[in-house]
């Protein structure tokens, strides 16, 4: 009856300990540490501290430094689509470049381009006007960030232009063949994507001094490599509704020029002739 009591009086209070288990050989009770019964931290070693396995004369190399963006600059044009070739470097403040390619790209007008890399090529970044961001944790543990600003990237051929459309009429008026023609002021805007050209031109016609009327155009333009297809709509109000004609052109160096002809009911035939040239990356809205 002794040894019962004293082993349910053994167990009651070593149940308390978290460190020790009962073991019960054939003379007696032994109380003997058991390593890892209960509790999440037994048996693990501390947390290490980060800045143990810092290198102190790399961390030394790296103190102070500064991180530069040295392509693109603020105010960049990047051609959409074509590869570019991103730059950043890790400089002391002496301006000597370290060597460490440890570095995050960002940009907030596309949130999906996120290279990385001192140096590196890329064709994916989107049309936009670009705020981009080089950051790095350098080996001291310091963290060290550069933006430039007001990167442009959008098709080469996207922007506004201006110029002139020439409209030639020829008709017969009283049964006297007349013919008449006029020059406007002519806007066309092509897209970001260099896809698709838009715009608007109007003039005015004089028939010998019978009558004017104002010639109001409109063009929509798809663009393929340097061709243009499309139309040119043609309201004359006397008319009363717009004359769609095939139209095509090209797109050279930053001139784009485009003609037509075509006829109304076999009375009046027209042609003609846009010329426009780029004068702003500015994608305005017509």
């Amino acid at each position: 009856m002794v040894r019962v009591g004293l082993l349910g009086w053994m167990v009651g209070i070593l149940g308390c300990s978290p460190d020790y288990g009962v073991e019960i050989d054939g003379e007696g009770l032994t109380a003997e540490p058991v390593q890892g019964t209960q509790g999440d931290d037994q048996g693990e070693e501390a947390d290490e501290d980060p800045n143990d396995e810092i290198d102190p004369e790399l961390a030394e190399a790296f103190e102070d430094a500064i991180i530069r963006i040295a392509y693109p600059p603020s105010g960049e044009f990047l051609p959409y689509g074509e590869t570019h070739t991103f730059e950043a470097v890790i400089q002391t403040p002496e301006g000597e470049a370290l060597d460490f390619a440890e570095i995050t790209w960002t940009s907030d007008a596309d949130e999906e381009w996120l290279p990385t890399g001192d140096v590196f090529d890329s064709d994916t970044i989107d049309v936009g006007t670009h705020n981009i961001t080089a950051e790095a944790t350098l080996p001291d543990g310091s963290r060290v960030a550069h933006t430039v600003g007001g990167v442009l990237v959008q098709h080469e051929n996207a922007g506004t232009y201006v110029g002139d459309m020439i409209i030639e009429m020829d008709l017969e008026y009283g049964g006297t063949p007349v013919g008449t023609s006029c020059i406007g002021a002519a806007v066309i805007v092509i897209d970001e994507y260099g896809e698709l050209a838009e715009g608007n031109s109007a003039c005015t016609l004089d028939v010998l001094g019978y009558f004017s009327t104002e010639i109001n155009h409109s063009f929509e333009y798809d663009i393929e490599d340097a061709d243009l297809a499309g139309n040119a709509f043609v309201v004359i109000p006397f008319l009363g509704f717009g004359l769609p004609f095939d139209s095509e052109g090209e797109l050279v160096d930053g001139q784009l020029t485009s003609d037509w002809e075509g006829s109304f009911s076999g009375f009046v035939d027209l042609t003609g002739t846009l010329d426009v040239t780029r004068l702003t990356r500015e994608v305005t809205p017509l």
